[in-house]
């Protein structure tokens, strides 16, 4: 890995991506790769002596390829291949070189090359070349089945498209250098390409392809995002790949969702699924920048024959106190609705991509009217909100806590409405333990049970809390507890929060979130079930205090068997969420965690993992 820190400094668009962000923009809000294009150095198309048209890949003194190659990861003998995923963000070059070189002893006649549209460039959904590669290690032919797709009408050509689309010039030299007489197919789609489209590329390709063909799709993994956000949302990736569960590839914080679908259906249809290899990685890491606030993931998996491990998943995150009242309301007013959470959400909303529920507790109404009220503090939302964090993907709520009520039941039951017409879930009641409770919800094969509990108005029976948690634990696998209780402004749990803790847990819950106290509270591993006794203020305008503008995300992605669980220090400034810097994070979560309980378990870049 040294070796490819060193090239770096070689090379003036290397030293771009060293930066750890891919560095690009996007005039149509879709994902752009441009530090990866500038490293390459695509963009010239000649007509030679000869009249042939061909694409040139920029040729190096020394080349970073050398680089890659002197860095590939041992194998093995793991088989046929018959695809796989490479990264195009050439920091991880060792991966893409890693799997052509395995390849070698395959010789196979065709590679398929799937790959972004990164620039968006027309006339069809589906394009492909016509024009070879010249590279630094030799020529590369494209197959006589890009003429027969277009003749089919299922692609069209468009040279300028490729020009630059380092996606697929990229990848070209390695496979001059381990595949020398292979042909190759480019097929690049546009970020938004219908599934009946990508269809019938793949119908052509079943119906055309050699036996020993292999399938490549040239894709980027999470954007964008700090280092522990990225590993989060690619763990969830990665298991849609691992279980080929394709009703949540769009959901997944990827380039090209068209290209991960079509290699899956590709796997699917030769019965290739397999992942016998995967190398994965990030490009912190490899730069030795973990404090980069952008960075780019890299997955490189293999498929070989056999099924898929299916281990079905679900992926969420929670937030703390949520309030969109006083003087949240005067700031939204002042900027706008996106203002509080666009910075803490980045390019692309991807902070908020790649996970099955983002949730809060909602600590108010979205009543349609403000009433009057004896309480000296009572929340109301504008319901025109709700657009806003459907935009940012928020779609589960827990509504019981002390505030859910303050526009009296009239003004909850409006809410209420309010949220189900937006198809936005909540679950729990303000007062005592009712019959909204438990929310049942099932994804991916996981079936989750939120459940709701106040215990700020007055204290709980603690047999109803048991009976309750022993009730969502057998409709479900797992049981999700958010609970609004202990001491506002400390710190520290108190007695009666450890105990209805540990009552839980002993009960059947997996996980508990807690909420009310307004500022982070510690940690507690109890029997392999992770305790956050207060996440802390989300969304408020408690300004008095440091504390009170601190708080955690968290980040599960759970299966049956295990939890992965991830924690990001947030930070706001007059409403406005954004995550805390890496190393001021880092300074803020070790502290934090002197004061947890977590009975042996080690977090490691923020993140935690559990065997259930």
């Amino acid at each position: 890995m040294k070796k490819q820190i060193i090239f770096i400094a070689r090379f003036a668009g290397l030293i771009f991506i060293a930066g750890c962000g891919i560095g690009s923009f996007d005039t149509n809000n879709m994902p752009v790769d441009g530090a990866s294009a500038t490293a390459l150095g695509q963009g010239r198309a000649d007509e030679n002596t000869t009249s042939e048209k061909i694409h040139h890949t920029t040729q190096w003194e020394n080349s970073p390829y050398d680089d890659f190659y002197a860095n590939i990861k041992p194998v093995g003998d793991i088989g046929v291949i018959k695809g796989a995923v490479v990264p195009h963000h050439l920091l991880a070059g060792y991966l893409p070189a890693t799997i052509f070189d395995y390849l070698k002893k395959q010789k196979p006649s065709v590679v398929v090359i799937f790959a972004p549209n990164h620039f968006q460039i027309g006339p069809s959904n589906v394009l492909t070349t016509l024009w070879n590669y010249q590279t630094q290690f030799g020529r590369v032919k494209i197959s006589p089945l890009a003429q027969k797709m277009v003749d089919a009408g299922v692609a069209k050509t468009n040279e300028t498209g490729f020009e630059n689309e380092h996606g697929v010039g990229g990848l070209v030299p390695m496979l001059a250098r381990s595949l020398p007489n292979s042909k190759i197919l480019p097929i690049i789609f546009q970020w938004d390409t219908p599934t009946g489209t990508i269809d019938s590329v793949l119908t052509f390709l079943k119906n055309n392809l050699p036996d020993d063909a292999v399938i490549i799709s040239s894709i980027d993994f999470s954007h964008y995002q700090t280092w522990p956000v990225a590993n989060f949302h690619d763990e969830y990736t990665r298991s849609v790949i691992h279980n080929f569960d394709f009703s949540d590839i769009n959901a997944t914080e990827i380039d090209s969702h068209p290209s991960l679908y079509a290699l899956m259906r590709m796997m699917e249809y030769y019965q290739t699924e397999k992942i016998a290899w995967e190398g994965k990685d990030n490009s912190a890491s490899i730069a030795n920048r973990p404090n980069a606030k952008e960075t780019t993931s890299h997955y490189a998996p293999m498929f070989v024959k056999g099924a898929p491990d299916t281990k079905p998943i679900a992926a969420f995150l929670f937030f703390g106190d949520m309030m969109l009242d006083r003087n949240v309301k005067k700031a939204i007013g002042q900027n706008s609705p996106d203002w509080i959470f666009e910075k803490l959400a980045g390019q692309e909303n991807r902070f908020f991509s790649g996970m099955n529920f983002v949730h809060a507790n909602l600590e108010g109404p979205f009543a349609d009217s403000r009433r009057s009220t004896t309480k000296s503090i009572a929340f109301r939302f504008d319901p025109k909100l709700i657009t806003t964090l459907k935009k940012y993907n928020f779609n589960i709520f827990d509504v019981a806590n002390n505030h859910s009520l303050d526009m009296g039941q009239a003004g909850l039951k409006e809410s209420e409405k309010n949220l189900t017409t937006a198809g936005i879930d909540f679950y729990g009641d303000g007062y005592d333990i009712g019959d909204y409770a438990i929310k049942i919800k099932e994804v991916n094969g996981v079936k989750i049970a939120f459940v709701g509990f106040n215990d700020t108005y007055f204290r709980l029976d603690k047999n109803k809390i048991a009976n309750t948690v022993k009730k969502a634990a057998a409709q479900s696998d797992l049981v999700v507890v958010n609970i609004h209780w202990g001491d506002e402004y400390k710190t520290i749990s108190n007695a009666r929060q450890r105990e209805l803790a540990r009552l839980m847990i002993d009960t059947g819950a997996d996980v508990i979130i807690g909420h009310h106290p307004h500022v982070v509270e510690e940690i507690e591993i109890y029997k392999n079930r992770p305790i956050f006794y207060s996440l802390g203020n989300f969304v408020f305008d408690q300004y008095f205090s440091k504390e009170t503008q601190q708080g955690l995300a968290v980040g599960l992605v759970a299966s049956t068997s295990t939890l992965s669980v991830s924690v990001f220090p947030l930070r706001s400034i007059g409403s406005q969420v954004a995550q805390m810097d890496y190393a001021v994070g880092f300074e803020y979560f070790r502290k934090l965690l002197e004061t947890s309980r977590l009975s042996g378990y080690n977090f490691t870049n923020f993140n935690l993992k559990i065997n259930l």
